[in-house]
């Protein structure tokens, strides 16, 4: 197994220790910044498995699948958590969730849709999908200590995660619809899709 792929791995298994932090934040204030400490170290995690799979020329097929499920779980992790009832609060708006909640499960399908045709996953994400995924990120951080944070920053951050996230997603639909008319059109053609992320 390579370098980066263990990497990626210690981000999946770093994901339940981050959730953990997160539902005991209504007990004790200290853990939010745990919490953040951990999704820095995700964060940072998904940097470094990007870079040492391109430096050491490690890309491979089994990186390119854990690398969006790593990404996936903690945003959607994240999202579901910091929209909850068990969440003390700054809590993400109701129209945030739900776009966020529902971009990351749509593309989700139509990734998976792809996979039943001919279509063949390509290992580098969509820019307008990295993009959005570190702000996603960002933002979850200034959630989560949201309690030293200024009000007006907390809703920068949650419109910028908006605007990046409706953007990416009809960018992500565009791309599926178009490779799947060219499927129609060339049936037995394979095509290439970019990485959800």
């Amino acid at each position: 197994m390579t370098l980066a792929n263990k990497v990626t791995i210690g981000r999946i298994l770093l994901t339940p220790f981050l959730i953990i932090c997160l539902f005991e934040v209504a007990s004790a204030e200290w853990w939010r910044y745990l919490a953040a400490s951990l999704l820095f170290l995700v964060g940072i995690g998904d940097v470094v498995d990007g870079y040492l799979a391109k430096k050491r020329n490690e890309a491979t097929r089994l990186g390119g699948f854990l690398d969006p499920i790593a990404d996936k779980f903690v945003v959607i992790s994240l999202c579901i958590i910091l929209y909850s009832r068990f969440w003390p609060g700054p809590h993400l708006p109701f129209w945030l969730f739900a776009l966020i909640l529902c971009r990351e499960l749509l593309v989700i399908a139509g990734f998976l849709s792809l996979s039943f045709t001919n279509v063949q996953p390509n290992p580098w994400p969509c820019l307008l999908g990295r993009v959005n995924n570190n702000g996603q990120q960002i933002m979850y951080g200034i959630v989560i200590v949201g309690n030293v944070m200024p009000d007006f920053v907390i809703k920068f951050f949650w419109f910028g995660v908006g605007v990046t996230s409706l953007i990416s997603f009809l960018a992500y639909m565009w791309l599926f619809v178009g490779i799947l008319r060219r499927q129609a059109v060339k049936p037995g053609v394979g095509q290439r899709a970019q990485e959800v992320t």
